[in-house]
């Protein structure tokens, strides 16, 4: 029986919070212990996609402000990974138009002015950081993490 180490074993699925059954109990616990690091959990792909699920899921009308800091955190994210384009004004109005705060809008505009890459990669990592910041300091990112851990207790062991 060559095969034998795969009797008996069932994989254990968690309902996401999009609806769907698609986690296993080992990417819920993985997820979850990224979430003792906000940086960890918004480099983070699976993560990530999880963290909007829920604040999705939560939303009634407009996207609240930890959501809002979401989008923008991932726009800044794809303008470092494009480091062969030139960064322009509408880059900075992408943004704005995600939410960004005026001094930080005030910032970024003045950095691409200079065209200088560094600069500007500093300026949006910057960004990037108020957004992490303001994420961790949400009741959504604490909820997020709360209704992971009870995720994890409906498992039976």
């Amino acid at each position: 029986m060559a095969c034998s180490s795969y009797t008996n074993k069932t994989l254990q699925r968690i309902r996401c919070f999009c609806g769907c059954s698609d986690m296993t109990v080992e990417e819920v616990k993985r997820i979850y212990l990224l979430t003792n690091n906000v940086h960890h959990t918004l480099v983070d792909p699976d993560a990530t996609r999880l963290l909007r699920k829920f604040m999705e899921t939560r939303r009634s009308g407009d996207k609240v402000e930890a959501e809002q800091y979401l989008d923008i955190y991932e726009k800044c994210a794809e303008f470092l990974a494009e480091n062969q384009r030139t960064f322009t004004q509408d880059e900075v109005d992408e943004l704005v138009d995600l939410g960004l705060p005026y001094d930080l809008e005030q910032d970024l505009s003045r950095r691409m002015l200079s065209a200088n890459r560094t600069d500007i990669s500093c300026g949006l990592n910057r960004i990037q950081g108020k957004c992490r910041n303001e994420i961790e300091a949400s009741s959504d990112f604490r909820d997020f993490r709360d209704a992971i851990v009870a995720k994890m207790r409906r498992v039976p062991k």
